[in-house]
C-alpha cells in the first residue's frame, strides 16, 4: 500500500507541466513562446475538418514581486491561436491574435500542421512600460483555455489547464553582470 502511494506521488512530481513558456527579455519587451504539452480535447479534433473555428485561448499575465499592495500587475492580455478549415481550397487558415488583433497568419495543408499551430503558436512580443527596469522581479503566468461557458446561466466555467508561473530571468546574478544578456527558457 505504501509503495503504491509513493509511486503515485513520484508520478505526480515528474509529470510535465501542461504548458511550457519560453521567455527572452529584450529592450522593454518580452519575447514569449508557448507550447501546450497536453493533447487537445476530442471535440477540437472532430471540429477541425468540419469547417468550424477552433480556438485555444492563452490568458497571459506579467506580474512583479510586490513592493506595495497595488503594484503587482505589469501586463495582462490574451493570446488566441485560431484555426478554421476551408472546404473549397482544402487548406487550414491559421491566425494568431493578441488582444483580438491579428499578429500572425498563414495557411497550412495538413491537419497535423493546424494542430501544431494550436498547440505551439508562434512567439509574440509583449511590450512593457518604459519606466519598468527590474526584469529580475518579473514572472509570467499563463494557461490554456479550451472552452468558456456558464453553469446555470450564472456561474462562469472554463475548461483548460492549470496556471503555469515562469520567472522572466532564471538567474538574477547573471542578468546583473555586465556583458551578459539576460535570457530565460523555462518549462
Amino acid at each position: 500500500m505504501i509503495s503504491l502511494f509513493s509511486l503515485a506521488v513520484v508520478a505526480t512530481l515528474i509529470a510535465p507541466a501542461p504548458l511550457t513558456a519560453h521567455i527572452s527579455p529584450e529592450h522593454q519587451s518580452l519575447d514569449v513562446r508557448l507550447e501546450l504539452n497536453v493533447p487537445l480535447p476530442d471535440v477540437f479534433m472532430d471540429a477541425l475538418p468540419s469547417g468550424g473555428v477552433v480556438r485555444v485561448i492563452y490568458p497571459l499575465r506579467v506580474r512583479s514581486k510586490r513592493s506595495f499592495w497595488w503594484d503587482g500587475r505589469i501586463w495582462k492580455g490574451e493570446l488566441t491561436s485560431q484555426v478554421s478549415f476551408d472546404p473549397i481550397t482544402g487548406r487550414y487558415r491559421c491566425k494568431l491574435l493578441l488582444d483580438e488583433i491579428v499578429v500572425d497568419s498563414k495557411e497550412v495543408d495538413t491537419m497535423n500542421n493546424a494542430v501544431t499551430w494550436l498547440r505551439a503558436p508562434p512567439s509574440v512580443q509583449l511590450v512593457l512600460r518604459d519606466d519598468f527596469k527590474k526584469l529580475d522581479r518579473l514572472y509570467l503566468r499563463a494557461r490554456a483555455v479550451f472552452s468558456t461557458s456558464t453553469t446555470w446561466l450564472v456561474f462562469p466555467d472554463r475548461e483548460g489547464t492549470d496556471w503555469v508561473t515562469v520567472p522572466v530571468i532564471q538567474d538574477p546574478v547573471a542578468a546583473k553582470e555586465p556583458g551578459k544578456a539576460p535570457h530565460a527558457d523555462s518549462g
